[in-house]
């Protein structure tokens, strides 16, 4: 499809329970079935941001580049991620979290029925960690 050919980007209304559900994620821990994962740490660990780096060259880099910075695939406009004004959807964790586990606009897919929410964390992690100097984890 030619670029000047895509449909513009709709935007989504965010419901009271996604809303909550995204400040849950957001401020710490939150409960995942018997396990209790906090997700603040999971965003700001090098550990994680190494495990998601798998993760990322596996499912991300055919649209965002191996690199983050989405020049190798000319078929649709897909998010630097190493440049955070960039982003549409929010820059903060819990945004970042959403878009992938709930897909962004009309290109970016849902990837829920693919990764654990432990897993897109860690992906998170990977995605700040290949950002700007002043949000890349800082725990190991």
């Amino acid at each position: 499809m030619r670029r000047d050919t895509v449909p513009p980007i709709r935007m989504k209304r965010i419901s009271l329970i996604r809303a909550i559900t995204l400040l849950a994620a957001f401020v710490g821990p939150i409960s995942f079935g018997a396990d209790s994962v906090d997700v603040s740490a999971l965003a700001n660990s090098r550990a994680a941001a190494r495990t998601g780096k798998a993760t990322y060259l596996r499912l991300c880099q055919y649209c965002h580049g191996a690199d983050g910075k989405a020049l190798e695939n000319i078929d649709f406009e897909a998010t630097n991620l190493t440049d955070p004004t960039r982003y549409r959807y929010g820059t903060e964790p819990a945004a970042i979290f959403s878009s992938i586990k709930n897909g962004a606009g009309d290109d970016m897919l849902p990837f829920k029925d693919k990764l654990s929410d432990e897993q897109i964390w860690q992906l998170v992690s990977f995605i700040l960690s290949i950002g700007p100097e002043e949000r890349r984890p800082q725990q190991e």
